[in-house]
């Protein structure tokens, strides 16, 4: 199989937007959710989002685990409206963001809890 046998569209392949969004899914949903659970088990740390803060004040994990789907619906609408080439920045955006707070979270952890 050649590179020219996937779908593209302007350079863009198919398999790497639905890549970019497991990677969205793998670090800003279950990655970060994780990790900011397994903080908000110990005393000196709390989520630091401002929107989030406030589902997981009110509904704890459920809160956090809603707030996620909300922003992933959103983001997945947006996707599909933007047109192409400008549409995969949605995925990369929230891959970016869930490496970014759960290697944030990580650090964190990484800190606070003795080895």
């Amino acid at each position: 199989m050649s590179r020219r046998s996937l779908p593209t569209f302007n350079g863009h392949s198919e398999v790497s937007h639905l890549l970019l969004w497991a990677l969205a899914v793998l670090f800003f949903g279950v990655g970060d959710v994780v990790t900011t659970s397994v903080g908000l088990g110990i005393d000196e740390l709390f989520e630091l989002g401002p929107v989030t803060s406030v589902f997981v004040e009110r509904y704890g994990l459920g809160g956090m685990v809603a707030s996620k789907a909300l922003i992933f619906g959103g983001g997945f609408l947006c996707w599909r409206v933007v047109q192409r080439p400008y549409r995969v920045g949605v995925p990369l955006g929230l891959a970016l963001l869930g490496v970014s707070v759960t290697g944030w979270n990580l650090y964190l952890l990484a800190l606070v809890v003795p080895s």
